[in-house]
């Protein structure tokens, strides 16, 4: 027998499982909250991601398969920048940094840095720089080069201490094994880097401050790896600490979107895989190179091997349904929810009849925009309302508008010949709000596939992790034998499917006059 361990690290928490790599089954499951949550201003706690690691994997070697663990794969939120200092650690480990935010982990939803994208962006423009054409034209504040300008500009002597910048799936990767080892998709869709590229010029990357050119180089050094494959073996020093055998395989880090794929089989030119959690993931694969505007990400390889992988998504989804909840939800309804006894996104739903003829209409965009257009500095908006709104035509609203974005990518793709054959669905919101799930259906017109599994990134990466480790050849191979097969699949309601399309005309048309 031989079992593989995926671990996904989200915003809030991190789950490990343990899978038989013949069978597929789950032999266990362990999840970790962060005890520090999200720090002020998207900042998160080093100290809660390796105490997470630590734990999930003592779960782990706590079972009776301990010995027959073949590998182990981490995913991760991205673009998580973790700042290490010449010894390998977090500089928010030193003591004399503990309160200084910029060595404290900077997760995705940092967005401190808009000052230094917006003038990274201009100067790429202005001097023609062919990366942009990869990012759709754009760059956003969440990734590696704002964010370290803005350390540059604003804590100089932190920077100075920096010896390594890495994405949190390969500084989990590295402390696993002590090999630093940097992930395809962490480089390729927010390192500004690709295989034929490389590196943005040294011209351009100078001309942004004297001498950052060999300094982002050298921050973002190590031999780059795709999905699947090995970064090495876990480490002598983390065999003995967690009771494991050293001569375990660790793959290659990968972003947490970009292993549901592998755990739905979404491994086929054509296909489409979106992620629901606290923002959305959209990836598709495609044989040829498609730079496409507005869609922030392709990538040889990004993906999965042998194929581009366009990386996009959504930069506020259950955020937004959270806010909701949390800031505008009436009394009276929240009271109503739990005399019932249900969760009050449920009781919600149930008070939706006729969702199509929903007048609330809304963007969004409470996070920004991540494509479509990729600006962070879009804000939500709500039309429609009168004093007869319900509460619940408003949270409809949401899904319906979440579902609507998710349609401006895909319209886009295709308007550049990329084309999505099939839609599947992971994540931990499809498997709570059904209505959101056939919303996306009635919306885009198409059926939606969902997973029936509650930790599809985690599985995503035993996936990778068995790749990694020889047991399959390919992820594909890998899937066959430990995939998800049992699936949900939504399909449209064509009795209403014009007014559908009304909707969601209403909602773009109400997108692009917020851009003008």
């Amino acid at each position: 027998m031989k079992t593989v361990v995926g671990i996904d690290y989200g915003t809030l928490s991190a789950r490990a499982v343990m899978v038989d790599v013949h069978t597929g089954e789950v032999l266990c499951s362990h999840q970790v909250e962060y005890p520090h949550g999200v720090i002020q201003d998207g900042l998160a706690s080093a100290v809660d991601y390796d105490d997470a690691l630590m734990t999930l994997l003592r779960a782990m070697s706590d079972t009776p398969w301990r010995d027959a663990i073949a590998g182990i794969c981490v995913d991760a939120t991205s673009l998580t920048l973790v700042p290490l200092s010449r010894s390998g650690k977090p500089l928010a480990l030193d003591e004399r940094w503990k309160n200084e935010p910029h060595a404290q982990i900077k997760l995705w939803k940092y967005h401190g840095a808009q000052k230094q994208a917006d003038e990274a962006h201009c100067l790429a423009q202005k001097m023609q720089e062919p990366f942009l054409a990869r990012t759709g034209g754009s760059l956003s504040c969440e990734w590696m080069l704002p964010k370290l300008l803005q350390c540059r500009d604003e804590a100089p002597a932190v920077y100075a201490q920096m010896d390594m910048a890495m994405d949190l799936c390969e500084y989990l990767t590295f402390r696993l094994t002590g090999r630093a080892v940097r992930s395809a998709g962490s480089m390729s869709f927010k390192g500004l880097w690709s295989r034929d590229l490389g590196f943005p010029g040294s011209t351009y990357l100078d001309a942004l401050r004297p001498g950052f050119a060999k300094e982002y180089r050298f921050l973002l050094r190590g031999e780059v790896r795709r999905p699947g494959e090995a970064t090495g073996y876990l480490s002598r020093d983390m065999a003995d600490a967690l009771g494991l055998r050293p001569e375990i395989v660790v793959a290659t880090g990968a972003l947490d979107g970009h292993t549901a794929l592998v755990a739905l089989g979404a491994l086929n030119a054509g296909d489409a895989a979106l992620v629901v959690g606290t923002s959305n993931v959209l990836t598709i694969q495609t044989p040829e190179l498609h730079e496409i505007p507005g869609i922030c990400g392709i990538a040889m390889d990004g993906l999965t091997q042998g194929l581009y992988g366009i990386d996009a998504g959504q930069a506020c989804t259950g955020d937004m349904l959270s806010w909701y909840i949390g800031n505008m939800l009436p009394a009276g309804v929240l009271s109503a929810a739990q005399s019932r006894g249900e969760n009050v996104h449920d009781y919600l739903c149930s008070l939706v009849t006729a969702s199509w003829t929903n007048p609330v209409v809304i963007t969004d965009w409470w996070n920004g925009s991540r494509n479509t257009p990729c600006d962070l500095t879009l804000r939500g908006c709500v039309s429609g309302l009168s004093l007869a709104t319900p509460a619940q035509d408003l949270y409809l609203a949401m899904l319906q508008s979440i579902a609507c974005g998710t349609r401006e990518i895909i319209e886009q793709c295709a308007r550049n010949g990329v084309q999505v054959r099939r839609l599947l669905a992971a994540g931990g919101i499809t498997q709570k709000n059904t209505l959101l799930m056939q919303e996306y259906a009635n919306i885009l017109h198409c059926p939606v596939d969902v997973g029936n599994i509650a930790e599809g990134p985690a599985l995503g990466a035993a996936i990778f992790a068995a790749t990694a480790a020889g047991v399959y050849p390919t992820p594909m191979d890998a899937w066959r034998h430990m995939g998800v097969k049992d699936m949900t699949r939504y399909t449209p309601d064509q009795e209403h499917a014009a007014e559908y399309e009304q909707l969601y005309q209403r909602n773009h048309a109400m997108r692009m006059r917020l851009q003008e």
